[in-house]
């Protein structure tokens, strides 16, 4: 077939008493090599081969026709290999995903299933969980209260679900999710966060800017999109994710060549301990860290507690959140944690005044105590103001523990309808 235009040029030409030599160059030799397309590069190589040559017979197929034609066969088969190798790319961020995971979801990602190992292990005994963030991660050293008895003088399990930039949207995901796998507190500490409770605005710190949307799963997603004041871009950041990992991890890959190339290990966060605690090491901490450190708090937190209004949705989720106490008939507590002299300067009076307003009509609403541990700790017990040192989660585990008795007795532990 593809000698017969070559024969009839030569006729052509003979015709005329001319020569005209006519040759085909040879084709280079073709190796197939294992990331070629699904179809081989052979296309590419029958083009040029066309252009070697033009035909007189105004009958024969033009070359953009023939183009055309194997450009049309061969594009399902280059489209496939695309899509194939695409989908391969995406296999390597998604196995490395939770090497990157934020220190929120890296946290949550240890917990659950050191929650189930401990009240699986002895079934029997009730348990006391404290929800909260990262102020309750580092200050409630839940271990020290393990066994600690009940208002029945039986031993209780004590946990701590604190988890890094939680606030109460979260803390209410969580015991839903708790309720859903099984795991039953007998008593809840929960977590009271006025800087998580504002009003999102310009340049203020809120629980779903600290959120690692890209993180998450399309469940999780779900629940967060009634709370979402820019649904928009959280769920465009969510898609992006799935879509193109390797842009949305782009720092954590770059670190990641990094630390191969300078042979060093990949940082990770710091350990938790097997009842929740975020292990502090009891040693001297420079005042100069702590200045330093208290200086990039007040630059992240001071522009939002200066104009501090309470949000709604932060107030709806925790609402939700004892609601959902309520009808699980599960005793719950508020808990205002440990805060610096020079970090409650920040909060305006009027921030001030709704925050107590709230916990009052909070307390009066749904029956709970309020544990105001505000003013328990010394400023030389925190490393920047509202994270704990070492001596400070001493000091609060202790008289945590003295307030739990009191609110022991005062709650019975009936069972859910």
């Amino acid at each position: 077939m593809m000698n017969a235009p070559i024969e009839r040029a030569e006729g052509n030409s003979r015709t005329l008493g001319l020569t005209v030599p006519l040759e085909v160059p040879p084709l280079p030799a073709l190796r197939r090599l294992p990331l070629s397309p699904v179809g081989g590069w052979r296309w590419t190589w029958k083009a040029r081969r066309i252009d070697s040559w033009k035909s007189t017979d105004e009958s024969a197929p033009s070359l953009n026709r023939l183009r055309s034609r194997r450009m049309n066969r061969c594009g399902r088969a280059a489209l496939v290999w695309v899509m194939l190798w695409y989908g391969i790319s995406l296999i390597v961020p998604g196995l490395l995903k939770d090497r990157w995971l934020r220190i929120g979801p890296a946290n949550e990602a240890r917990k659950w299933p050191a929650l189930a190992h401990l009240v699986n292990q002895e079934p029997e005994r009730s348990l006391l969980v404290m929800l909260g963030s990262s102020r309750a991660c580092w200050a409630f050293r839940a271990g020290c209260l393990e066994g600690m008895p009940d208002s029945d003088g039986k031993p209780l399990h004590v946990y701590n679900f604190g988890i890094p930039a939680t606030g109460p949207i979260s803390e209410c995901f969580y015991l839903r999710d708790m309720l859903a796998k099984g795991i039953r507190p007998r008593f809840a500490l929960i977590e009271f966060l006025p800087p998580l409770m504002n009003e999102p605005q310009r340049g203020a710190l809120t629980e779903e800017g600290m959120t690692g949307f890209e993180s998450i799963d399309g469940h999780r997603f779900l629940q967060w999109y009634p709370y979402l004041n820019r649904p928009g871009k959280r769920g465009r950041l969510w898609l992006e994710a799935r879509i193109a990992p390797w842009y949305t991890f782009r720092r954590q890959i770059q670190l990641e060549t990094k630390c191969l190339v300078e042979r060093v290990p990949f940082p990770t966060y710091q350990p938790v301990d097997d009842w929740g605690w975020t292990i502090l090491a009891p040693m001297p901490f420079p005042e100069s860290a702590r200045q330093e450190r208290l200086a990039t708090a007040h630059s992240g937190y001071s522009p939002g507690l200066g104009n501090f209004r309470l949000g709604k949705k932060p107030i709806q989720a925790l609402r939700q959140t004892l609601d959902l106490c309520r009808k699980e008939k599960i005793p719950a507590a508020l808990v205002v944690m440990p805060e610096s002299s020079t970090f409650r300067s920040w909060y305006s009076e009027e921030g001030k005044a709704a925050v107590r307003a709230l916990l009052d009509e909070l307390s009066a609403t749904y029956g709970v105590e309020v544990i105001d541990a505000e003013r328990w700790l010394a400023d030389e017990d925190f490393e920047d103001g509202h994270h704990t040192l070492f001596h400070g989660a001493e000091v609060f585990t202790q008289r945590l523990r003295a307030e739990l008795p009191r609110l022991l007795s005062q709650s019975k532990a009936p069972k859910s309808d």
